[in-house]
């Protein structure tokens, strides 16, 4: 599959996994990958920008499910590995998917210094932290995500049109996400207290991340002032 230049985000080798030919994405990538996607030139130019905020997402994802996984098996727990393997598999199909609409997109120079940006927070992200913890920040960041792509997908480019089909079937993806997380989070011992305060702490760190490009996400029609209302009543 032909790649963007800003397409790989981290050094780290992602390891394939089998894509599953009967994910919902597979549907939407066989209706639509091998065909132009036409967008507005303001639309073009506004995704240019912001995709390698939602691809380092993603493949930072995949880096540490991976990880998890790993751990996992040789503590020879195979129903968990079953469940992060799935999720990784997601995942793959996402950055499969991204990386489809991605390549069609300009090469701009600004993206350099938003794939920079992006790279600092997601391996900032988990530097450091327990796997209980890890768990606890990436189910409140998929949770994050599932509000973002639902405001995409109902957003200024079109209900319709296959870019915000795909951020639909993603946002599905990541609610399930969010669950798996929470589960594991809450086997290891998290609390609701702490699952309250990292929700804070992430939801605070990914808003300045994003607000970086907030008008390019006007354009697309997010309004970021409303997304973190929205998770902050949501938490509450």
């Amino acid at each position: 599959m032909k790649r963007h230049a800003m397409g790989n985000c981290f050094a780290a080798k992602l390891a394939t996994p089998s894509l599953n030919l009967q994910h919902p994405i597979a549907s939407w990538s066989k209706q639509y990958a091998g065909s132009p996607l036409e967008f507005s030139s303001a639309h073009t130019e506004a995704l240019a920008i912001l995709m390698p905020l939602l691809l380092c997402g993603e493949q930072s994802a995949q880096l540490v499910f991976q990880q998890q996984a790993l751990q996992f098996s040789q503590q020879q727990c195979a129903d968990s590995v079953l469940a992060l393997n799935e999720v990784e598999a997601d995942e793959a199909w996402h950055d499969e998917a991204l990386q489809t609409v991605f390549s069609q997109l300009p090469e701009l120079a600004e993206q350099h210094k938003v794939r920079r940006t992006a790279q600092r927070f997601y391996a900032g992200l988990g530097r450091s932290l327990s796997l209980q913890q890890q768990f606890v920040r990436i189910a409140s960041l998929d949770a994050c995500v599932t509000q973002l792509m639902q405001l995409i997908e109902r957003g200024s480019i079109g209900s319709r049109h296959p870019f915000s089909l795909l951020c639909g079937l993603i946002k599905k993806d990541e609610a399930k996400h969010v669950y798996v997380s929470k589960h594991f989070a809450q086997h290891l011992g998290a609390s609701v207290s702490d699952m309250a305060e990292e929700r804070l702490w992430v939801l605070g760190a990914l808003m300045q991340l994003l607000k970086q490009q907030a008008d390019q996400f006007e354009i697309i029609g997010v309004d970021l002032d409303k997304l973190e209302k929205r998770l902050e009543l949501k938490w509450q």
